[in-house]
């Protein structure tokens, strides 16, 4: 809990913030000795009590004041505790990553033992059980750490403070950095970059202040590209091509992404880029992962006879695309009585109701026919989930190749017509759904089913019942009462909005409020004002503020337990609002 650091934009644990000291500085930074002062360790001191009089000397002081530490290996604890210290200003403080201790209140935490953090596995635990342990409105600073290759990765870990010592360090030892690793200068036969460090070494040989100079340009450039990229929200793409620089950070990542808690409790709900699927790692993203749960776990499929399987689209929503056209003529009239679920990797099941929700209408993935082990196991375990909470009378199959196969393969019980978009596929399709739905059960307007699926994918299971209760009107893009005044709006992301009125359908269930305390919140509401909010809400939630004199609903900015233990930042974007 900080006054001095305040995060702004979030893209899982990577965040964008600012550090007020003398001059403000944008996060993620690299910082140098200008920016703070160190009392240093303990045993640079003659005493304890020296060290401690150092510590309570940076008392007032306008920069990051770190604190006197105790060192310590890396698993080990430190063999001292200095007692509390007070400095008055931004305050800084050595924590040790393995440490059973818990950390007292400070602005900024120095990760102890960084450059030691070799081993991956050391550092995702570090990072991820630090983040875990300090408020979420503190800056973590990893020093001797940084290199161009490895900066995405440590930003996404959850690291806002970085430096240029290895860069400098190496420069010394005549390592030459660039994004895509490093190599010993003297072994290069040409330099494989033009800035103009490396012209003068082109021109008048290689130096130790040159390779520094052209190692801190690399380093400086690559922080700029991972700023553009939590900017953008697409930092786990960048993440995901970096990380194939060596294979210590594939593993980190991939053993981060077993840290799921730890990612799902930062990740939005949806983000403005487009998820690009590239590799195996893509199987494991939060959003993947999240989205097949709720499909799962809180998405309850319209009472139907006949389910309809089909390939996805290279076009999202696959509604637009020319393959799903076509299947939908093929169907004809029959369509209001099947279900349809679309079978793609990575998102494994998207209901067509959902086809519209991130990521389903926002991911992109290389197309080859082909599905690897991973691919085939993860599909057909989801869908044996979802077979065994929504049950139908008829499967029809209309799958070609190898993902025909894997569905076969799984035992289900379906009739197969072998896929395809030409004439004789098509007739193939129309003709199996016609056999299947033959006294099949018509269901209700697709609109409405969609609302529905959407209000419980994004507020838990019944809140469609609640949101959908009595008459409804759907009116383009919004649904309204009998009365005629709007509930709930679908916005173009496939995100709800909720009305004043659609909200106090959906309080009774006690889920996404956010509760404030006696005022009425003008603006945005702040971190501060928040009494208490659900633990499920998650960057870009609908949620619903409560308090005792207001009543209205907004857009979370900020995770619910990132509201509760914040004392800086916005916690909700306030769309309506009004006083009890």
């Amino acid at each position: 809990m900080t006054k001095y650091f305040e995060v702004l934009r979030r893209d899982g644990p990577a965040r964008m913030g600012k550090l007020l000291l003398e001059q403000q500085i944008s996060t993620p930074a690299l910082i140098s000795k200008d920016d703070y002062v160190s009392a240093g360790s303990i045993y640079s001191y003659t005493s304890i009590s020296q060290a401690v009089a150092a510590g309570e000397a940076l008392r007032g002081c306008k920069k990051l004041a770190i604190l006197p530490y105790v060192p310590a290996a890396l698993r080990s604890e430190p063999a001292l505790k200095l007692p509390p210290l007070d400095t008055e200003g931004p305050k800084g403080l050595l924590v040790h990553p393995f440490s059973a201790r818990e950390p007292e209140k400070a602005d900024v935490y120095v990760l102890g033992s960084a450059a030691a953090l070799k081993n991956p596995r050391d550092l995702v635990a570090a990072v991820a059980g630090l983040r875990e342990k300090i408020a979420p409105d503190a800056a973590l600073y990893a020093p001797a750490l940084a290199t161009p290759a490895n900066l995405a990765l440590l930003v996404y870990l959850g690291i806002d403070l970085l430096d240029g010592i290895r860069m400098m360090a190496d420069g010394l030892l005549g390592r030459y950095h660039t994004r895509d690793g490093v190599w010993k200068a003297s072994d290069l036969v040409e330099l494989p970059c033009r800035c103009q460090h490396c012209r003068e070494m082109i021109e008048g040989g290689v130096s130790a202040g040159r390779l520094m100079a052209h190692n801190l340009q690399k380093l400086e450039e690559e922080l700029l590209a991972v700023r553009q990229a939590v900017r953008s929200e697409s930092i786990r793409e960048n993440v995901e091509r970096q990380v194939r620089v060596a294979p210590e950070q594939t593993a980190a990542l991939r053993l981060l992404d077993q840290e799921h808690n730890y990612l799902e409790r930062r990740a939005p709900v949806s983000r403005r880029s487009t998820i690009y699927a590239n590799c195996s790692e893509s199987l494991a993203r939060v959003e993947v992962t999240r989205f097949a749960q709720r499909v799962i776990g809180r998405y309850k499929a319209p009472q139907s006879d006949v389910l309809l399987l089909l390939p996805c689209s290279a076009k999202k929503p696959y509604s637009l695309s020319r393959s799903h056209r076509l299947f939908a003529e093929a169907v004809g009239s029959r369509r209001r009585y099947l279900h349809e679920l679309i079978l793609t990797s990575p998102l494994a099941l998207v209901p067509r109701e959902l086809e519209e929700a991130y990521p389903a209408a926002s991911y992109d993935v290389p197309v080859t026919g082909r599905w690897d082990r991973e691919e085939r196991a993860w599909l057909t375990g989801c869908l044996e989930a979802y077979l065994k909470k929504n049950r139908y009378a008829k499967v029809v199959a209309h799958l070609d190749g190898e993902l025909e196969q894997a569905v076969k393969d799984s035992g289900l019980e379906a009739t197969y017509t072998g896929g395809g978009t030409n004439g004789p596929a098509l007739e193939r399709l129309g003709q199996a759904v016609a056999d299947a739905c033959r006294d099949a059960v018509r269901l209700p307007d697709l609109r409405l089913l969609r609302y529905r699926a959407h209000a419980d994918f994004y507020f838990g299971p019944e809140a469609g019942d609640a949101l959908l209760a009595g008459k409804i009107i759907v009116r383009g893009r919004e649904i309204q009462d009998e009365a005629k005044r709007p509930l709930a709006s679908w916005t173009i992301n496939g995100n709800m909005a909720l009305s004043m009125d659609g909200a106090k359908r959906l309080e009774p269930l006690g889920r996404y409020i956010v509760r404030i305390g006696d005022f009425l919140p003008k603006g945005s509401l702040l971190a501060p004002g928040v009494v208490e909010a659900d633990e499920q809400i998650r960057p870009g939630d609908e949620v619903i503020i409560r308090g005792e004199k207001a009543f209205g609903v907004g857009r979370a900015r900020m995770s619910g337990w990132e509201m509760m233990a914040s004392k800086r930042g916005v916690a909700v974007d306030i769309r309506h609002i009004k006083e009890r």
